[in-house]
């Protein structure tokens, strides 16, 4: 028997979580490994799964969790090698990674460095690789100027300390005076209080009326809307997530009178399939700037997997800060 959260049914996490003690997963087919779960990162998509609107909805039962670190305890023809080597994973749906152990496709796992503990490489996958691509594909580099929303959430975290790493100048929005500070201290140039005031007339201002370059915004709604009228000339509007709402439709001629580019990132439904070398390409930059210092997945809370339930809670009311782990077992490597 081992443990695992599993949902029966749709609703707030807090409702429809609990952990279970059900029977062994069976050996991994060919192609597959079975990890023994060290620690796994929560993710608003998460919450999203538990109360039915993610838009690939699996059928119940269901487990969330999709990114993990663990070490490969079993493994299926055509995947051997990796026995016995700590990894990191991000499991597809319903089989998510909040369990003793999870089985994953052999193709959707990378090597975890020694230097990078399990803790924080739970932290890596969803955030960095989607703050990673949203600035690729805008082109970020030295002397643009970058405004992410929810800047002290962990998509807003990670794509800010990749985009000072790039060389780029970065403004956050975020809700209150404390998470303000958390985007600053991440390095973030400009911190704005959307609470207190209006965040396209601060970046206005903070332009001298040019705008932003980019804008990356994981939050949709009115906020991507008002969010075109930050941006300068030629600027690029850049929707990673609808944390919020779904944003209204776009009008393209909109776009066009005011030479703007519109660019989706939706990297785990997506990029493990379609485009595996540049996502392996972009694990081994985002370990070179980890061991740089340049990054720091930003865990704020580590929890047990009885507590999960009520830190997605959290994490749906916007009560959180930075990456949510939940530690499932020891990493005794």
């Amino acid at each position: 028997m081992m443990r695992r959260l599993v949902a029966y049914e749709h609703g707030e996490p807090e409702q429809v979580l609990t952990v279970a003690d059900l029977p062994d997963d069976p050996p991994p087919g060919a192609g597959e490994v079975q990890l023994a779960v060290h620690a796994v990162g929560l993710n608003f998509l998460d919450v999203s799964l538990c109360r039915g609107n993610y838009p690939m909805l699996p059928d119940p039962p269901y487990t969330p969790g999709v990114e993990v670190a663990g070490r490969v305890v079993a493994a299926g023809a055509g995947a051997t090698e990796l026995l016995g080597e700590e990894v990191i994973a991000c499991p597809t749906l319903p089989r998510g990674a909040l369990g003793e152990t999870v089985t994953v496709a052999a193709d959707l796992v990378v090597r975890r460095p020694a230097d990078v503990p399990a803790i924080e490489a739970a932290g890596l996958p969803v955030i960095y690789q989607t703050g990673w691509f949203a600035l690729e594909r805008a082109w970020v580099g030295a002397g643009d100027t970058v405004l992410i929303h929810a800047g002290a959430g962990g998509v807003g975290i990670a794509t800010t300390q990749l985009a000072v790493a790039r060389g780029a100048t970065v403004f956050c929005t975020a809700g209150g005076p404390e998470k303000a500070a958390v985007c600053r201290a991440h390095g973030a140039a400009l911190a704005i209080d959307y609470q207190r005031e209006d965040f396209v007339a601060a970046v206005q201002e903070a332009t001298g009326g040019r705008g932003v370059d980019v804008v990356v915004d994981p939050v949709g709604g009115e906020v991507f809307t008002r969010s075109i009228e930050c941006l300068a000339f030629e600027g690029r509007m850049v929707p990673v997530g609808t944390a919020a709402a779904p944003p209204p439709k776009v009008d393209p001629m909109e776009l066009v009178g005011a030479n703007l580019s519109l660019i989706g990132v939706a990297w785990g439904s997506a990029y493990p399939w379609h485009a595996p070398a540049a996502v392996a390409k972009a694990y081994q930059e985002l370990f070179s700037l980890y061991r740089s210092g340049d990054i720091r997945p930003p865990v704020s809370r580590v929890v047990p997997l009885a507590q999960t339930p009520q830190v997605l809670a959290d994490l749906g009311a916007r009560r959180t800060t930075g990456k949510l782990v939940v530690q499932v077992g020891a990493d005794d490597g």
